[in-house]
């Protein structure tokens, strides 16, 4: 196993089970490590978290990228981009983000400041682009669209206001997406909407 096939592993157990009580000596043993070779890559727990979650990040950022060059109009890759990210978080249990805010606040500011900076400007820029193309309306205020949009996700994933066993994820994705990016597009845009979620699901 490379090392980034044993991060990437690492990664989807600390996603799954959190990392509040994992110890170095049992990351050697769940990933089959001697003590040699845990030192020569990793100086401690923390540091093996942080390189998992750092892989983790920047093939996130990949796979968007991939997306983005799939879809021509704006309307399409910011849609794709939030499907993306959605699903990504559906696959991570909410505790893990808990434990690394309180335990591990260095990895927790890595995490944020690619949600902060990089989906930020990812977003400004796909909005930018679109009003360019005259699927969103000139009098954008695209800082604030931006934010809201990057907490509509927080919305979509909270279970206390959307409890699984009550609510289907692809209609809760419509009803916050759909109405919001209507009401901040040109009828060309509306068009485009309607096509996208004419075939939508999660």
């Amino acid at each position: 196993m490379t090392k980034d096939e044993l991060l990437r592993t690492a990664m989807r157990s600390f996603s799954a089970n959190g990392v509040k009580d994992l110890t170095e000596r049992q990351l050697m043993q769940n990933f089959g490590l001697s003590v040699e070779d845990f030192n020569e890559s990793f100086t401690d727990k923390e540091d093996f978290l942080r390189q998992a979650v750092e892989l983790y990040l920047s093939e996130q950022k990949e796979i968007q990228d991939k997306l983005l060059l799939e879809v021509d109009h704006s309307i399409g890759k910011i849609m794709q981009v939030i499907k993306q990210h959605v699903g990504q978080l559906q696959q991570i249990n909410p505790s893990f983000f808990v434990q690394i805010q309180y335990l591990y606040p260095r990895i927790w500011t890595l995490y944020l400041r690619h949600a902060q900076m990089h989906s930020y400007y990812l977003f400004y820029d796909l909005l930018n682009k679109g009003i360019q193309q005259q699927v969103f309306r000139p009098d954008l205020n695209i800082e604030v669209v931006t934010k809201v949009l990057l907490e509509q996700i927080n919305i979509l994933l909270n279970q206390s206001l959307f409890p699984p066993h009550r609510y289907n994820l692809s209609e809760v994705f419509r009803g916050i997406f759909l109405y919001y990016l209507k009401g901040i597009s040109t009828e060309k845009g509306n068009k485009e909407l309607e096509n996208f979620f004419s075939s939508f699901t999660l």
